[in-house]
């Protein structure tokens, strides 16, 4: 009888241990999907970190871009302040020749490039004839300047247009052109050409570089054509006498 109780007492002390294993998986469990739900939303908002992080590169791309455009800005200008120093000497002497003497612009050796046509905001303006076209570019001690030259493909590749730079809104007298760096290959196209909202993906930048947009823009331009290569006959920097 002695040795029946001490079975029951044990077998007794088993369900007991049982019971509290059962209580302890069950807590287990819960600990188990609490993490889940934490993993889950870990993930979710990684996911949304991801996102955030490639917009936020797009957006570093495009303020270096501007950054670029602003420092060429500037540069320009110091160079606009060589030629307004220019001009004004040359003004100066004029005033004292009579009006029948004409500004030209010249390379560094001394080569005419062509005639100052006008002067706009204190910039001179040039006329250069090349492939059958007269074409009207402003002038700055390190280059010569006129619209950009966009591209339908990334990386300055493709179809090649040019922008319209009227100059005293007399467009039709000079063809459409813009001066690509490094080398000043002038683009153009005739002026009667029709201009056109065409999309593009790149648009060489007066400093030489090229910049290439996330995703396609639509520009008002013409279709253009390398017609000269400015270093192949003159030399820098210029200058107006």
């Amino acid at each position: 009888m002695a040795k029946l109780q001490q079975e029951i007492n044990a077998l007794t002390q088993r369900f007991a241990e049982l019971a509290q294993l059962g209580q302890s998986v069950a807590g287990l469990k819960q600990q188990i999907d609490a993490l889940q739900k934490q993993i889950t939303t870990l993930q979710q908002q990684g996911a949304a970190i991801d996102t955030l992080q490639q917009q936020m590169t797009t957006l570093q791309r495009q303020v270096a871009g501007y950054s670029n455009l602003q420092q060429q800005i500037n540069a320009l200008n110091s160079q606009v302040g060589i030629l307004n120093t220019q001009v004004a000497t040359v003004n100066a002497r004029l005033g004292s020749l009579g009006s029948s003497s004409a500004l030209a612009v010249y390379d560094a050796h001394g080569n005419k490039i062509g005639d100052v046509v006008g002067v706009q905001d204190e910039i001179p303006w040039v006329s250069v004839t090349a492939g059958g076209h007269v074409v009207a570019l402003r002038v700055f001690a390190e280059q010569l300047v006129g619209g950009f030259v966009w591209f339908s493909g990334a990386s300055c590749a493709g179809t090649a247009y040019v922008s319209d730079t009227a100059m005293f809104n007399t467009a039709d007298a000079f063809s459409f052109a813009a001066v690509r760096e490094p080398g000043g290959v002038i683009y153009t196209a005739d002026p009667k050409t029709t201009v056109q909202r065409v999309p593009v993906l790149s648009v060489a930048q007066h400093d030489g570089t090229c910049f290439t947009f996330s995703s396609p823009v639509t520009q008002s331009l013409v279709p253009g054509t390398a017609i000269m290569t400015l270093d192949l006959q003159f030399s820098r920097p210029y200058s107006v006498h």
